[in-house]
């Protein structure tokens, strides 16, 4: 055998236990870590080609996988499919290739394969089932949207127009997290916009919990809604205007008098009436020039016979001229002229805004001020001192310039000064206290005392006195005599300790007081602790001479050792 590996093996077996069961943890530990990065280094990496697909889709996937001879995994139930890294691009260009994945459900590609001879109504329900894929298909474009169904239910044509209905449709989805309320009703208008006549008051949506999304409402529902959502806001906008009002003003009068010394409150009316007027008027007298729009003039001149009548007569006391046979000539001469003017038109359209502030109320109070005197017994005493008239007057301009007083409105300024009473002042009333309570109002705190107590001197006290006991009596044991010493005190005999138990030198005078037969037989039947105790207290002589003994190799190896370390030191 190799001296080498004859001198490991001896090492080995002279090593402790616990030695030898680290070194066989270590191997161990290093074998494993080769092993795994070699398996690691080897492995075939694997990749996601689809993810979240349905049952029918991973099914049709596998099966071609299966035909191409390409390995894969099947990963969350079979909705993930993992493929070799490197050919990820290759298998879903080869998917696509043939129209895979198609999602759940069947779209327009229905009508690709049509068969010789279909009928009319299933004409109609293919286009329904198609209508109805495609519209889930892009409700799962949705992040939230795990799955969505659309089932749509079409009426029947009458002839009569009284009996005409409009569609409606239902849609299921599953969720992976909650559709904000914009998001439900861009679905129910996305199906309603992709079916002719149907609204999105004729569309539910409702998930797989049993929650019920959307439904459509009548007009009446939708006006109580719009109206309840209406008075919210009419309320909240009143309060947040009161509340901006009163913390402007009571800041600024905590500034002058004090932190905690003023308070506001502030009550406004509006009116959330809406209106909307629309108004011409004319006004011919608006400008001091006129402006003609349009001038027409008529002229008529004509001339007619009458009979002669020389003879003035009452009737007719001017006589015409004539031409002296009786006959005389009426001459008839008319003018018309019409003038249109233009006139003044001004056009006012009115909008009344939402709130309009019809009367504003503001009540102040303020702390007056403290003076401290010392009565005859030393007691400080505080005494409160109102405010003069003229302070007052001058708070109540303030409020007056910071609310914007309308005197036209009739708002109202209420300015007070009293004394604030303090925490301490205030005796607030407490109900009788009886049974428990009462004893634990009175002596709660006395208990609580003496629990700690107690527990102090458990967890800390009585630990303490036990170790102070148990060191006092470890010290007064050492005190007293031995066991042995009482032995030979009584004349008895004491057990002799064993060879483990004795020093170097003990065992050396223990050896030597036998035969060297003895020796060498006493020594090949020590144990194992036995023997490598005595190998240890042995001198490196006296050690070379038992292996020399024992084992000639060994000797050998020791000397050699020996000699190789000498050499070292010579250079």
């Amino acid at each position: 055998m190799n001296p080498v590996v004859e001198q490991t093996i001896n090492i080995y077996k002279e090593m402790p236990l616990a030695r030898k069961i680290l070194i066989g943890l270590v191997i161990l530990t290093m074998l494993g870590g080769f092993t795994a990065m070699f398996i690691w280094a080897n492995k075939t990496e694997y990749k996601a080609a689809y993810t979240g697909l349905s049952e029918a889709d991973a099914a049709v996937i596998v099966e071609k996988l299966k035909e191409t001879r390409i390995p894969y995994k099947l990963e969350s139930g079979g909705s993930i499919i993992m493929v070799p890294a490197d050919q990820v691009y290759d298998v879903r260009l080869a998917m696509a290739r043939d129209g895979i994945p198609k999602g759940s459900g069947v779209g327009y590609e229905i009508f690709d394969t049509t068969a010789f001879g279909t009928t009319e109504f299933v004409q109609k329900i293919n286009k329904k089932r198609a209508i109805q894929g495609e519209l889930a298909r892009t409700i799962r474009a949705f992040d939230e949207v795990k799955e969505a169904r659309v089932m749509i239910v079409f009426p029947k044509d009458s002839v009569f127009v009284e009996e005409t209905k409009k569609p409606s449709a239902s849609i299921l989805l599953e969720l992976e997290s909650d559709l904000s309320d914009d998001k439900v009703a861009a679905v129910a208008h996305l199906v309603a916009s992709a079916v002719e006549d149907l609204t999105p008051k004729l569309v539910t949506i409702v998930d797989t919990t049993g929650r019920i999304l959307f439904e459509g409402k009548s007009e009446e529902e939708k006006a109580r809604i719009e109206a309840r959502n209406l008075v919210d806001s009419q309320y909240k906008y009143k309060m947040r205007y009161e509340t901006t009002l009163a913390e402007r003003i009571q800041t600024m009068l905590e500034r002058i008098v004090g932190k905690d010394k003023a308070i506001v409150r502030v009550t406004a009316e509006m009116d959330f009436s809406t209106s909307n007027t629309s108004e011409e008027i004319y006004d011919p007298f608006e400008r001091e020039t006129t402006f003609v729009r349009s001038k027409q003039i008529q002229a008529e001149k004509a001339q007619k016979q009458v009979d002669d009548a020389r003879d003035p007569s009452s009737v007719n006391p001017i006589v015409p001229p004539g031409d002296g046979n009786g006959q005389a000539m009426e001459t008839l001469d008319k003018k018309n002229d019409t003038v249109n003017y233009e006139l003044s038109r001004r056009t006012k359209q009115t909008v009344k805004p939402m709130a309009v502030l019809q009367r504003l109320s503001v009540a102040a109070v303020i702390d007056g001020k403290y003076e401290y005197k010392t009565d005859e017994t030393g007691n400080r005493m505080k005494n409160y001192v109102p405010r003069s008239q003229e302070e007052m007057q001058q708070f109540n301009d303030i409020v007056i310039k910071a609310m914007g007083f309308n005197e036209t409105r009739q708002d109202q300024v209420s300015m007070e000064s009293f004394p604030f009473a303090s925490i301490d002042d205030i005796g607030i009333s407490e109900p009788e206290l009886k049974g428990w309570r009462a004893v634990q109002k009175e002596y709660g705190r006395t208990i609580a005392n003496l629990f700690l107590i107690l527990l102090l001197f458990l967890l800390v006290v009585r630990p303490i006195v036990k170790t102070v006991q148990g060191a006092r009596t470890t010290i007064e044991e050492e005190a007293l005599a031995s066991a042995e010493e009482l032995a030979l005190l009584e004349g008895g005999t004491v057990e002799e300790p064993s060879f483990i138990q004795m020093d170097a030198g003990e065992q050396k005078e223990y050896l030597d007081a036998m035969s060297e037969a003895d020796r060498d037989a006493f020594i090949d039947q020590m144990s194992s602790a036995e023997r490598q105790v005595y190998l240890d207290n042995l001198k490196i002589n006296e050690k070379a001479a038992y292996y020399a003994k024992r084992d000639e190799g060994k000797t050998t190896n020791i000397i050699k050792g020996w000699l190789s370390e000498r050499d070292e030191e010579d250079d």
